[in-house]
């Protein structure tokens, strides 16, 4: 420990990205997809302006990163964009509070960045709009950092308005980079309203997200209609569970170490040197503006997620460090700075072991919903499912029992799990039937996809731990719904989870599509 205590912070902070790179890219190819990273599987299949959920840079993240999906087998190339985004981001991070301060103290806010649970793990090696979102957003603070050092050079504030653009092209939440910057104007800085490089910043960065407008206004603003829904206030009733559960989950995902010293830092900040930093009152107002809103919306909405509020804490990582910084010149750094980095890797090998080797699951263990509120079998058994099922079919269409190129049907979003680990392998078609509140993107994928199945006969498969009754669901498409099979998944020696499978037949010739 002496000798890396004498290394340079430089040195440090490019062996802290080699190593937690390692760790995570290990993680990104051990462990099978998730629903959410499935379905953002399931945008790359075709290339979009926009998606129902989301703006299209995951999509474009996914496809770089697994060669246009020629290596799309593999869940580690799919995560790969996450993966080296969050090494980038760490560097930028870095970069950022060293414009501001020293490099002890963007040596902290490394160290910060990889703690985070929501910086390392969300966004850093699962795959979610977050992930470029995240190499965006800390590019647009190194920015931002450097125009309040040198407001005049122009070519940090055309950078600012492609990087802030690019970063709501990922996820809408960017939108609060240009919301704490125009605060500190409208506040501290009004000479910058007659400043034509901030508006020459303002328009590229609309430019570059007029594809998401275009596209909403083609199909009647029908991501916004439903973000409301998911949003909106009804009354005044509050709901401290909802807001209790969201404050905790703030806690948790963005690591505790992290959000006590932010706030340790925003206590002091009255009475503290940095409040001479205009980079740090933007930071401040962008993160605090974003954690506030949620947690307000958690009061009155149940469905939030804490992932949500990631931005915002990334956002005052640096006032963090910076503080930390301050504390004392004389030590290389507060010991439980690196217990925490430790414990982030800990979180990352003991959450592995439990998704393996677990014995059965953490929730039901009645066998007709088997392993519910087990969020680990997200991760599990599928693949091996997915190959059962795949004999299942071939002998199906073998022996006259199902005509080939049947498809599979979801009812909900997440039938793209499904897909991923039953359909892609054998090379079936997963088509969606219900409403697009639940379905989403597989409204747009029926019309991709009606010509290549052959709907008088389809499966439908119901995980144990997400039961519901197919023939109910499925019986205005389908005359006849019989259960075909059982797959069992063990783990450890336990039952684990269980997929039911039917066998649909009967079409109806009643295909939700959108136009």
């Amino acid at each position: 420990m002496k000798a890396i205590a004498g290394w340079s912070h430089r040195r440090k902070l490019f062996v802290l990205i080699a190593v937690f790179f390692v760790i995570r890219l290990l993680l990104a190819f051990t462990v099978e997809l998730g629903n959410d990273e499935s379905y953002y599987w399931l945008y790359a299949q075709h290339l979009k302006w926009n998606y129902f959920d989301h703006p299209p840079m995951v999509a474009l993240w996914i496809r770089i990163f697994s060669f246009d999906l020629s290596l799309q087998q593999f869940p580690g190339f799919l995560r790969l964009g996450s993966v080296i985004g969050c090494s980038l981001s760490t560097l930028l991070m870095y970069n950022c509070v060293k414009t501001l301060s020293t490099e002890r103290a963007a040596w902290f806010a490394a160290c910060l960045y990889n703690a985070s649970f929501y910086a390392g793990i969300t966004a850093g090696t699962f795959i979610i709009p977050d992930s470029p979102q995240m190499v965006f957003w800390t590019l647009s603070m190194w920015l931002l950092a450097r125009i309040t050092t040198d407001e005049k050079k122009w070519s940090n504030w055309i950078w600012f308005g492609i990087t802030s653009g690019l970063c709501i092209m990922s996820k809408v939440h960017g939108v609060f980079l240009w919301v704490g910057l125009g605060l500190y104007v409208l506040l501290y800085k009004r000479l910058w309203l007659a400043n034509v490089r901030l508006y020459a910043a303002l328009v590229i960065s609309i430019a570059i997200c007029v594809p998401i407008l275009l596209w909403n206004i083609r199909y009647n603003f029908v991501t916004y209609n439903f973000d409301s829904q998911r949003i909106n206030i009804h009354g005044f009733a509050r709901n401290w569970y909802t807001f209790l559960r969201q404050a905790c989950g703030q806690l948790l995902i963005n690591n505790p170490f992290n959000v006590i010293l932010i706030l340790i830092a925003l206590l002091t900040w009255r009475h503290h040197k940095m409040k001479r930093l205009p980079a740090l009152t933007i930071f401040n107002f962008t993160g605090l503006l974003l954690a506030s809103i949620i947690l307000f919306i958690s009061l009155y909405r149940a469905d939030t997620l804490p992932h949500w509020s990631g931005p915002a804490y990334v956002s005052l990582i640096p006032l963090a460090a910076i503080w930390l910084d301050g504390r004392n010149k004389k030590r290389a750094g507060p010991k439980v700075l690196y217990w925490t980095l430790g414990g982030h890797v800990l979180f990352l090998l003991l959450s592995t072991l439990t998704i393996y080797y677990y014995p059965g699951n953490l929730g039901s263990k009645t066998n007709t919903n088997l392993g519910t509120d087990d969020l680990t079998l997200d991760w599990y058994g599928w693949r091996a499912a997915g190959k059962q099922f795949d004999s299942l079919y071939k002998k199906d269409v073998r022996d006259g029992i199902m005509p080939e190129n049947s498809p599979v049907v979801c009812y909900k979003w997440w039938g793209a799990h499904q897909e991923y680990y039953f359909c892609r392998p054998a090379g079936i078609q997963m088509i969606g039937l219900g409403n697009i509140i639940n379905l989403h993107e597989y409204m747009w994928m029926n019309r991709y996809r009606k010509s290549q199945v052959n709907f008088q006969s389809a499966y439908c498969i119901v995980p144990s731990d997400e039961l519901y009754d197919a023939r109910n669901l499925y019986g205005a498409y389908y005359e006849k719904i019989e259960p075909a099979a059982e797959i069992k998944i063990s783990r450890g020696g336990k039952p684990a989870h269980n997929f039911y499978i039917y066998r649909l037949t009967g079409w109806k010739n009643d295909l939700p599509e959108i136009h």
